[in-house]
């Protein structure tokens, strides 16, 4: 008896807030359509902040290697300063570490062919080229190891005049040849990256010695333990930093997040944007209710528990907003997939985009409950004075 009086309760609940949803067909479409545009907001700005993060981390996550080593105090991949090139030997002979190369980063200037100078940052790479393209859009990646050949990004061609492989240009005043063009490898810093053999990028840049690098990037043997390589490199290497190439990532994060005016303003906006839409979503639920307060009097003067009205509330609050959210789940992976090859991308993850999702839910439910709170303070003898 008491299932079927649950059940029937429930299809009650489920009934009369569909009549109410439906009533005004016109608002019940606005209603989700404004909820739809809050939770985008709010995706798009943490889908922006998420972008710029994988931004400013892609060449180390994407590096294939463990660790990393490098002068102390450096704070970023793209501040990398001068350590001895036979680092790499002495890395080499640690137990643990299969192999070790070296990897040159430094910023010169690329002439365009309208003869206008563009900062570029250019990253020398070594034999097994680690560190460098993950994905080619066009040529082949061992191109770098001709003289003067370099690599640049298909995002940066208009950017440096350079649009097909074969052309030429000049960095620092000396001839380079476009090799290939790399897929997806962004940049966090607006300088566009060139990617080279280490033997090459001494020549370009001029504060370099060519018995000098900027990092030895490690692989360790299968099945090791990478905290122990890491550790045992640091004492027996003097005068580095060694890192996991998950420290490494992290750390550049929050060098460019937090310590740089760039980084605040972005999380700022993601913020801004991830409150306003939660106001948007909020305020619009509760409008829709207060629109029906007159029918919630009238339930209550039929004899409804207030319990039975708190449920009707809640499970328009959370049917619309899931509309609303699935609505502007769409429209967020659409523009994902829309801006996957823009200079800024839109990103997410599962984690980020369920913690959205909740987040979302959460101001159904706070809407909802204001709206409740009225309903407490109804008289249902207000609806015969009507």
């Amino acid at each position: 008896m008491i299932p079927f009086l649950i059940n029937t309760m429930a299809s009650v609940v489920i009934a009369v807030s569909t009549k109410m949803l439906s009533h005004n067909r016109m608002r019940f479409v606005m209603t989700v359509t404004g909820i739809a545009i809050a939770f985008f907001l709010a995706a798009a700005q943490i889908g922006l902040l998420v972008g710029w993060i994988n931004t400013n981390s892609a060449i180390i996550n994407n590096a294939g290697v463990d660790i990393w080593v490098m002068a102390k105090e450096t704070r970023t991949l793209d501040y990398g300063t001068a350590i001895p090139r036979h680092r790499i030997q002495q890395v080499s002979s640690v137990k643990g570490v299969a192999w070790a190369e070296g990897m040159l980063v430094g910023w010169i200037n690329w002439q365009h062919p309208e003869g206008k100078h563009i900062t570029v940052e250019v990253i020398g790479l070594d034999n097994a080229n680690a560190g460098g393209p993950w994905r080619m859009a066009e040529g082949n990646i061992a191109s770098i190891r001709l003289p003067e050949t370099v690599i640049v990004d298909e995002l940066s061609k208009q950017a440096l005049g350079t649009l097909h492989v074969g052309d030429e240009a000049e960095m620092e005043g000396r001839r380079v040849i476009i090799g290939g063009f790399s897929q997806g490898v962004r940049t966090f810093t607006a300088a566009p990256f060139v990617f080279t053999s280490i033997e090459n990028a001494l020549d370009y840049v001029p504060y370099y010695h060519y018995d000098e690098i900027s990092y030895v990037l490690v692989r360790a043997v299968p099945n090791a333990n990478i905290l122990d390589i890491r550790d045992r490199i640091a004492q027996e290497v003097s005068d580095v930093e060694v890192l996991t190439t998950d420290e490494f990532a992290e750390r550049s994060v929050k060098y460019w997040m937090l310590e740089t005016g760039v980084g605040i303003t972005v999380i700022i906006t993601a913020a801004l944007g991830l409150l306003v839409g939660a106001v948007i979503m909020s305020q619009t639920l509760f409008a829709i209710t207060q629109d029906h307060i007159a029918n919630y009097a009238t339930l209550l003067a039929l004899g409804f528990h207030q319990k039975t009205l708190r449920q009707i509330v809640l499970t328009q609050s959370l049917s619309l907003g899931g509309l609303g959210i699935i609505v502007g789940l769409v429209l967020f992976f659409l523009a994902c997939n829309a801006s996957a090859r823009s200079p800024i991308p839109l990103e997410t993850t599962p984690m980020v985009t369920m913690g959205l999702v909740a987040f979302s839910l959460l101001c159904c439910i706070a809407s909802s409950w204001f709206s409740i709170r009225a309903i407490f303070k109804l008289d249902p003898v207000s609806v015969f004075h009507g």
